[in-house]
């Protein structure tokens, strides 16, 4: 390997020598700066030439996130990454947002850690990024390789493997129980349960039997005892989904299990011990909750222990095309593609649904047409609208493919609307006028090609892209 340019900033004279040692035993040459003021000296004077800056949290007179901008800024190829203490992984975790490429977290016990964390740094990214891309498909989270979902997963697979707690936020299909199960399958946790509970979709009577288990008995219909999801999930990870449904009382109890450990089942006497990783997910703002006072600031604290936020489907449209062809070849291989067309909408609709939305329109596509390519006049006639409607379609699309798209989707659902039932529906005499009415286009097209060329059937193969024959079949011409 060659020899790396190292500069560690840091005011600890222990730790900026300790790496300096560390590293210099690596083959690396190693500069020190003690504080801010001599990493913005470096800069003004040109003697900034590193390959990699590790940069302490908290300096005397600098904050380390401001120093990664700097750095990052006028130097991107330098790779940074941040030191810091448990109590601010918060920090870290926004460094890796802003282009830090990892951070460490004092103190530095496990060397053998430490040196593969710093020196994989180099050992081809894209490669890392590419074998990450196919670790988060085998949970089916899939996106384009310029996504913003890419420092997203970057950021997920770094915290996988913390002792930490993790709320996921984002909006109603976004994948939020798909990533915590990524994370599971990604942490130290992964050989034991994933158990997940919606605390919006289980009554408040019977959430709290839910999840810490009840003894026989404990109340009507309690004929036996059992296990709630804490105890099921000991060891594991306990996803909470939509916990800002969670009610107030359930709040308080499960604001004591993160605090202690401990819990009783409904109707028990005996204190019970969970070993957990909690992950919870939410479509709400929880702050704003905890500010209405429909929600304790306590235990959002517990739970937020580092927030991850997935991006909408609408903030992405680049990675609709690689879901659309995952799940398609997943859920019909070899059946059904879509067509570019159709997949130009599918990119421009605004998806208020997410990812969910996306994939049920392909399922009721595919359900009510069975065909082999899904096209733009199968697409549901509000989607085609309102994807037409953007304005960022317009180069996307020729206007003329948008003017027969809309005058399509307009058609299909003013017939459907006409037909009161389908009993005695004629449903031969449909199908015959569809292929007329397609002749009819086609021949009308054709005659005003002819009118624009004067007749000239060649000049109008050409503008057409077809054969003379082909013009000759479409006039019915023997």
């Amino acid at each position: 390997m060659n020899r790396k340019q190292v500069l560690v900033v840091e005011d600890e004279v222990e730790v900026t020598s300790f790496f300096t040692y560390f590293l210099r035993a690596k083959g690396c040459s190693v500069t020190t700066a003690s504080c801010g003021k001599e990493v913005r000296h470096l800069i003004e004077t040109n003697q900034f030439a590193f390959d990699l800056a590790l940069i302490d949290l908290k300096l005397p007179d600098a904050n380390g996130l401001d120093l990664l901008q700097l750095i990052k800024a006028d130097f991107p190829a330098c790779e940074v990454m941040i030191m810091t203490g448990y109590s601010t992984i918060k920090s870290a975790v926004t460094a890796i947002q802003w282009g830090a490429r990892d951070y460490l977290e004092k103190p530095f016990d496990d060397l053998d850690h430490l040196e593969k964390v710093i020196f994989s740094i180099w050992d081809k990214p894209d490669q890392q990024e590419r074998d990450l891309s196919l670790e988060a498909a085998h949970y089916g989270i899939i996106y384009a390789p310029d996504s913003p979902m890419t420092k997203v997963m970057a950021v997920a697979s770094k915290l996988a493997k913390k002792a930490i707690n993790l709320l996921i936020e984002g909006e109603t299909g976004t994948g939020k129980e798909l990533m915590a199960r990524f994370v599971h399958g990604a942490s130290t946790r992964s050989q034991y349960p994933f158990v997940g509970v919606n605390c919006g979709a289980i009554p408040e009577a019977l959430l709290e039997s839910e999840l810490f288990g009840h003894e026989k008995g404990a109340f009507t219909g309690a004929f036996k005892e059992r296990r709630g999801f804490f105890e099921l999930a000991n060891n594991g990870t306990l996803f909470l989904d939509e916990v800002g449904e969670a009610p107030p009382p359930i709040q308080v109890k499960l604001l004591r299990v993160m605090e202690t450990g401990e819990y009783m089942r409904v109707g028990g006497e005996q204190t019970c011990k969970s070993n957990i990783r909690f992950i919870s997910a939410t479509n709400r703002k929880l702050e704003q909750e905890v500010h209405n006072e429909r929600f304790r600031a306590d235990l959002l604290y517990r739970l937020e222990g580092v927030k991850l936020i997935l991006p909408s489907l609408r903030e992405r449209p680049n990675d609709i095309p690689a879901i659309v062809e995952y799940y398609m070849e997943k859920k019909y291989p070899g059946l059904c593609r879509v067509d570019p067309d159709a997949m130009e909408l599918l990119k421009h609709y605004d998806w208020p649904g997410n990812i969910r939305q996306l994939l049920n329109v392909l399922n009721q596509t595919y359900a009510i047409y069975e065909c082999k390519v899904i096209k733009a006049e199968h697409l549901p006639t509000q989607l085609v609208s309102k994807a037409l409607a953007q304005p960022s379609l317009q180069q996307a699309v020729p206007l003329f493919h948008q003017v027969i798209e809309r005058e399509a989707a307009q058609f299909v659902q003013s017939v459907t609307e006409q037909i009161p039932s389908v009993d005695e529906f004629d449903f031969e005499y449909v199908l015959t006028r569809m292929k007329q009415l397609e002749t009819e286009v086609v021949r009308n097209i054709i005659a005003k090609g002819l009118q624009e060329t004067k007749n000239n059937r060649e000049k109008l193969s050409d503008k057409l892209k077809i054969t003379k024959r082909t013009i000759r079949y479409i006039l019915n011409e023997k």
